[in-house]
This record gives structure tokens, sequence and C-alpha cells, in this order.
């Protein structure tokens, strides 16, 4: 860090003292400066991502074929199942950090609700044809395994050939997540009644209530700064 900072200050008496032929000089110290600063920390990020190995890609080619029968369809390491109202399941591996040599996952399941991606992709700028990951769900549930509890969150495949018996495993521990893209369900959650879903958040009845336009439930759950939100309600339903 020093050593940066001496150079971007060397680079203006630099070129006040040597003229043009100091100018060359002066770049070339603000650009090593920017190597120094910018440069290393990318590095460190980039060999910090823990990148899917042929082990993980096999345990999702084998779990791929188990959740087709309830419908989803892979994109890699992502599996998604629609309903007739565009809401999204997801299932979902994410690589973990391994010091053994063995290849560490997790394993999430999410769910989306359309009004809510229409609204993303909307505010965001995204491409109609873009797909939603983990990261855009409106709930997110974490699968663990039969691990020892010190390694609970996490799943372990050592080569590719254990692969459809860990997918075996994670298939069978998956909750029955079709239950949320039953909008009747759904519905009722929302507005208090006793459903197999439990209670869901105030957020998603939000978003189911956008999906109907504006009223006054909708204007009485948004808060003050949520008048896009009040917006885009009207513009669902013209």
């Amino acid at each position: 860090m020093a050593l940066a900072l001496a150079l971007v200050a060397a680079a203006p008496p630099l070129v006040i003292h040597n003229g043009w032929p100091g100018l060359a000089a002066a770049v070339a110290a603000v650009v090593y400066a920017a190597y120094l600063l910018l440069g290393k920390r990318w590095s460190l990020q980039r060999h910090q991502v823990t990148r899917p190995g042929p082990a993980l890609s096999a345990c999702a080619r084998a779990l791929a074929k188990l959740l087709a029968a309830d419908g989803f369809a892979r994109d890699r390491h992502v599996f998604r199942r629609y309903n007739d109202a565009g809401d999204a399941l997801l299932v979902g591996l994410h690589p973990l950090p391994s010091a053994d040599g063995a290849t560490r996952f997790a394993v999430h399941v999410g769910f989306l609700l359309a009004p809510y991606w229409e609204w993303e992709k909307h505010s965001l700028g995204y491409p109609p044809e873009k797909r939603p990951d983990m990261s855009h769900v409106n709930w997110v549930q974490q699968v663990t395994s039969e691990d020892a509890p010190s390694r609970y969150e996490e799943w372990v495949v050592t080569d590719e050939a254990e692969a459809p018996a860990v997918a075996e495993r994670i298939h069978r521990r998956l909750p029955d997540l079709l239950l949320w893209l039953d909008r009747d369900l759904l519905w009722r959650a929302a507005t208090g009644g006793s459903t197999e879903l439990g209670t869901i958040s105030e957020q998603l009845k939000i978003w189911l209530l956008v999906e109907r336009g504006q009223s006054e439930e909708l204007r009485q759950l948004l808060d003050e700064d949520d008048g896009d939100v009040w917006d885009f309600a009207k513009r669902r339903r013209e």
C-alpha cells in the first residue's frame, strides 16, 4: 500500500520537472500503482472463488435424473420448475472450500414469485430471457446432510463414482417443495389460513397483492418509500 501511494505521489513531479519525457514514466508509475492496489486484490479474490469440480458436476447430473420426475429442468448446478403462474422453484448446488481434496458443497432450495421476478427484471434492467438463480428468490432453505454436526450444513463427495449415491441422499432429504407451487395454498397461507405451508412472510403477501394490482390492502402494507412498487402494481393490471 505504501509503495503504491508513493508511486502515485511521484507521478506529477515527473511531468513537472521532466516535461513530456517524464510523462511516460509517470503513466507507468500510476499503472503499476493501480496493479498494486487493485490487481493483487482481484487476484486474491479470484483465487478465493471455489469452482465446481467434476465430482460436483457428476452429482448434478445424477440429481437431474431424479428431479426430472418432479418436473425440474437442469441448468448446470441449478434446477428449476415453474407453475402456470410463472412462480419458480429452485434447487441449487453451491461449491464450498475444501482442504482435503474432497468436493464439498451446500444444497439450497428456493422459491420465487413471478410478480417479484418481473419487478426485479424491470428495476435492475435484466433482459427478458434471464433465468433466476438462488440470489433472486423470496424464500430459501438449506438442505442439511446426515453427516456429523460439525459438517451438517455441507455435503461431501470424494469422486465421480460416489456421485449417484450422494444425489440419492440429497433427493431423499428435499422437503415437499411442490406445495409452494400451489397458488391456492399460497393465498390461503397469505390470508392467515391453516395450510401445510405454515405462515408466509409479509413480503410474499405484498407481491401476491401486487400481481392483482393496486388495492387498499396493498397500500396499507407498503412503506412510504415504496412508491415504485405501488406504480408497478398499477402497470400489472393495465
